[in-house]
């Protein structure tokens, strides 16, 4: 059988879809019966502008899938094209674009809101990584169940493996960390809860020896964030990174006291799995798809509960009993999460889509 993949969200800095898109290539090759992997390749990089984003997906890739011969289209993110010869798989990360639409530029809410939902019915089938993003799209589009499957990602192995202390000190140097500190990690945007914990952060820091880091790509949202941090008399204890490389990425949940995700929604929520497979305690919101990823295994509170999170973030910082009971928990979920699980699963969604276009 032949898979073909857009490659184009893994080129340049990569957000989360990229990420998933290496992942499920890689999974599927380590397969046991791994199928013949196709990309589509126009050149085109992570960042689009909404006009070319539609052509490309009506237009340019099912064509270059036909031409490939490809017997499935798996599309990682975004919308699908409304008419393709080659049956087409698209992986839905969230609806945030349905539910938050006041929360994006004007130029690209029609895209996000209105025109991505609308092609989902186009497709063959529906991946979710989530059973709450599943229950999102039975809810707003009325698709039927049984047109969605949720297929949890895994892990990256070096996330599995954890950080090795020599170089995870040459990550703290390099970057200039501080010897202690609180980590975020995720994209700057207002669904993420960011501000919920630098208010939680203000309410600690001055019980705590812990600096706060936030890594995240940087956009519109940036300003009312620093804004708050200037408010907050915290400058010099509020860190931002805008990217991080991979390879540092296990180095900088390891060195973090915890993991602090007040996020209000999420498709799935890959960091704090992530955080919980380097030992990093999680201190997680309990919104939407989040407990089915963190389950008993850190602490979850409501996602504007700024003092909640406040008092989980002191009674980690100053009990290692804590820490050392979050860290176990952590490990031991966060090996629940397979990518071998997940791609016999991508398998078996490949064959009975191309099953079912053979029999038309």
């Amino acid at each position: 059988m032949r898979v073909a993949f857009d490659m184009s969200a893994t080129r340049g800095r990569k957000t989360g879809i990229g990420v998933y898109t290496n992942a499920v290539v890689s999974a599927l090759r380590n397969a046991k019966s791994p199928p013949e992997i196709v990309f589509l390749d126009d050149g085109a990089g992570v960042d689009q502008r909404t006009d070319q984003r539609i052509v490309r997906e009506q237009f340019t890739l099912p064509n270059l899938a036909w031409a490939a011969q490809a017997d499935v289209l798996h599309l990682t993110g975004f919308a699908a094209p409304l008419r393709s010869r080659v049956p087409v798989v698209l992986t839905v990360m969230d609806l945030i674009g349905v539910l938050f639409a006041k929360n994006f530029p004007l130029a690209s809410r029609f895209y996000w809101s209105r025109y991505l939902p609308f092609t989902l019915r186009a497709t063959a089938h529906i991946v979710t990584l989530s059973h709450h993003t599943k229950r999102d799209i039975v809810r707003l589009t009325r698709i039927p169940p049984q047109h969605i499957s949720v297929v949890p990602p895994g892990l990256d192995e070096r996330f599995s493996r954890g950080a090795d202390a020599e170089h995870a000190e040459s990550v703290r140097a390099r970057l200039n960390l501080p010897q202690k500190y609180f980590l975020f990690v995720s994209t700057l945007e207002p669904r993420k809860g960011v501000d919920t914990l630098l208010s939680a952060f203000a309410l600690v820091a001055h019980q705590v020896a812990e600096h706060l880091v936030i890594v995240g790509k940087r956009g519109w949202y940036d300003r009312p964030l620093f804004a708050q941090v200037q408010r907050s008399g915290l400058s010099a204890r509020v860190h931002f990174a805008d990217y991080i490389a991979d390879a540092d990425l296990t180095a900088l949940y390891a060195l973090a006291t915890a993991f602090v995700f007040p996020s209000r929604y999420e498709g799935f929520g890959l960091p704090p799995l992530e955080a919980m497979a380097c030992g990093t305690p999680v201190i997680c919101s309990n919104a939407s798809s989040l407990p089915e990823v963190v389950g008993n295994a850190g602490i979850l509170l409501a996602p504007n509960d700024a003092m909640g999170f406040a008092r989980a973030m002191l009674a980690v910082a100053t009990s290692e009993a804590e820490r050392m009971r979050l860290r176990a928990l952590g490990l031991e979920r966060a090996r629940l999460f397979s990518w071998d699980q997940a791609a016999q699963q991508l398998l078996q969604i490949y064959a009975a889509v191309h099953a079912r276009a053979g029999q038309r």
